[in-house]
């Protein structure tokens, strides 16, 4: 029995020393797994920190700017610090246009750049006043003597207005400079309607809110015409004015007659890239390899990288710039929030907008908004909630300062009002002020197919369907409502603009104004850029030392989802095709009256 008992015991003693050898095996493996990832990561980080500081302190670099097809007009990103271990594990480019503006920034003071190089093959930007942004650094840079060349397979009218900063500019032999002006165009879908039968109602106050002629013309009116022709011609003369300082030459040089266009491409043979060397767009026709060939003898060969000595932007912001960010991010005193695309109701949209000014609101350390807006308008709804939640923070004494970028219209312009400094650009489009909703009504096509609805109901208000025809107490909702909301928006400029309710009568029709000619009606206080608005928000708030943190605002495009390279073009052409998309979203339950800038 004993022996039994003895056997039993030595059975589980070994079992435990098992279980327990085991047990200390694993922990071991673990730590010894931990302290390797760990030693690897340093030592990663050393290593990468000693070939960055090799490159780096490398004499007659040239920083190479390849602008990729992400960069966007509202690219402004800042990366989430908090997260800076798994931000390295996320392949993300940074190369922001506000990160290209603080690289080149930089590389003006530093002795080891010499020059930059514009790679503009993907340039996705379609806003001048944040080109023009970018041109002003590259002009500053130049003043040190040093160099920028811009290259690139072909230039659209954007891709060469930021060429043209560039002390030489390159083409590549089968390339193009494709300056064609600017238009204004739209479908017209009158007869269109009418053919499926499908019955619109139109609601409208201000007579030049030219968004509801697609679908009651057939054509643009003249009135239209003559607006817009002004409009274009004007951002034209602006385009122009600013190449031919850069090119030192003409207007008719860069963008002859016809008749002379003509004559000079003949002279070239039909050869577009012989054609824009010959009347001086660029100083230079070059494939890939002969650019590089030449960027060797200007900045010496790299051995390791079997090219020019080159450090792309990618790198030098990561090395210059986000450690600086880092550094300042748990000192920032002045919020910045940006605005971008039509501004609809629900917490998709405006509802991230508002929370982000309420976080404006709520930290102590934040003393000022500069607003960044880049929108054509939108529900009236939201608008008037981010209004209100500005209003807020005026009423703690944070100063607001908005920037204007290439448009900010109708409800844009009246969130604009709550600001004390109203900045834009001379080519941004604001003003029109006015309002209007259109409603489709599908009966007659449904009763084309034999469709018909049918039932009881209480009461007709508040329904707006799309399945009968419009009731006389649903117009009635909709114009006393619209009226009410045309008198809230007028008062509004009034009172924040400090104008007379008379004048901004005069001028509440619609109207839209380039940011030059808004000044003289009082819509806006100066022109400028973001330096402009950090400065003036410095003044505002008596804070010297400015630093910035950028709260985030971004929505999912679905457009750049599904389409990303063509996103911009399909947006203009369901736009253009389908007006609905700029004008109420129609439920049986509620209409949302939209103040859109056309």
């Amino acid at each position: 029995m004993i022996k039994l008992f003895d056997l039993v015991k030595s059975f589980f003693y070994y079992l435990w020393s098992l279980i327990n050898f085991t047990r200390i095996l694993i922990i071991n493996i673990i730590f010894i797994l931990l302290v390797s990832l760990l030693c690897y990561y340093i030592y990663n980080i050393h290593h990468e920190q000693n070939i960055n500081n090799k490159i780096f302190k490398k004499k007659n670099q040239v920083l190479e700017i390849n602008f990729n097809e992400d960069l966007t007009d509202d690219s402004f990103y800042q990366k989430n610090y908090k997260l800076e271990f798994f931000n390295k594990f996320i392949k993300k480019d940074n190369n922001s246009v506000l990160n290209i503006i603080q690289a080149i920034s930089y590389a003006k003071k530093d002795k080891n750049i010499s020059g930059i190089i514009l790679k503009l093959h993907n340039l996705n930007i379609h806003d001048l006043p944040t080109l023009r942004y970018i041109g002003k650094y590259i002009n500053d840079f130049k003043l040190t003597g040093k160099k920028v060349y811009a290259i690139s397979d072909s230039y659209d009218q954007n891709q060469y207005y930021l060429a043209s900063f560039a002390n030489k500019v390159f083409l590549s032999p089968y390339g193009s400079v494709k300056l064609h002006g600017l238009s204004s165009k739209q479908f017209f879908i009158k007869d269109f309607l009418q053919k499926l039968k499908i019955n619109t109602y139109i609601f409208r106050i201000g007579e030049h809110k030219s968004a509801v002629e697609p679908i009651i013309r057939n054509s643009m009116s003249n009135t239209n015409k003559i607006i817009l022709n002004k409009l274009i011609n004007n951002i034209w003369y602006d385009y122009l004015t600013t190449i031919a300082a850069n090119r030192k030459l003409t207007f008719q040089e860069i963008f002859p007659t016809n008749k002379n266009f003509l004559i000079s491409l003949e002279k070239s043979h039909g050869d577009l890239a012989l054609f824009a060397l010959e009347n001086k767009l660029i100083d230079k026709i070059s494939n890939n390899a002969e650019f590089e060939d030449e960027m060797i003898k200007i900045f010496g060969f790299n051995k390791n990288k079997n090219t020019y000595n080159k450090v792309d932007i990618n790198s030098y912001i990561k090395l210059n710039i986000d450690k600086n960010n880092i550094i300042k991010h748990n000192k920032s005193n002045i919020a910045v929030i940006t605005i971008n695309g039509i501004i609809m109701y629900g917490k998709n949209n405006s509802d991230i907008i508002i929370k982000a000014i309420h976080k404006v609101y709520q930290n102590s350390n934040i003393k000022g908004l500069i607003l960044r807006i880049n929108s054509p308008g939108g529900d009236i709804q939201a608008t008037q909630a981010i209004y209100d939640e500005l209003i807020l923070l005026k009423k703690i004494h944070k100063p607001i300062v908005v920037l204007m970028g290439k448009v900010a219209a109708s409800g844009a312009y009246w969130i604009s009002t709550a600001a004390d400094f109203i900045i834009a650009d001379s080519s941004s489009l604001t003003g029109s002020i006015g309002i209007f909703s259109i409603i489709y009504n599908f009966s007659d096509l449904l009763n084309k197919f034999g469709i018909q609805q049918d039932g009881v109901n209480i009461s007709d208000r508040f329904n707006f369907p799309i399945t009968k025809k419009i009731s006389t107490i649903e117009k009635k909702i909709i114009e006393l409502t619209m009226q009410n909301g045309y008198d809230k928006f007028i008062n509004v400029v009034s009172k924040e603009r400090h104008l007379p309710i008379e004048n901004v009568k005069k001028i509440a029709n619609g109207m839209i104004f380039l940011g030059k000619d808004a000044i003289k009606y009082g819509l806006i206080d100066d022109l400028g850029d973001f330096d402009y608005a950090k400065l003036k928000i410095s003044e505002l708030t008596k804070i010297k030392k400015i630093k910035l943190q950028w709260e985030n605002t971004s929505i999912l495009n679905i457009l750049d989802f599904f389409f990303k390279k063509n996103s911009y073009i399909i947006t203009n052409i369901i736009n253009n095709l389908f007006p609905i998309n700029n004008m109420n979203f129609l439920s049986s339950q509620k209409t949302y009256v939209l103040l859109l800038n056309r």
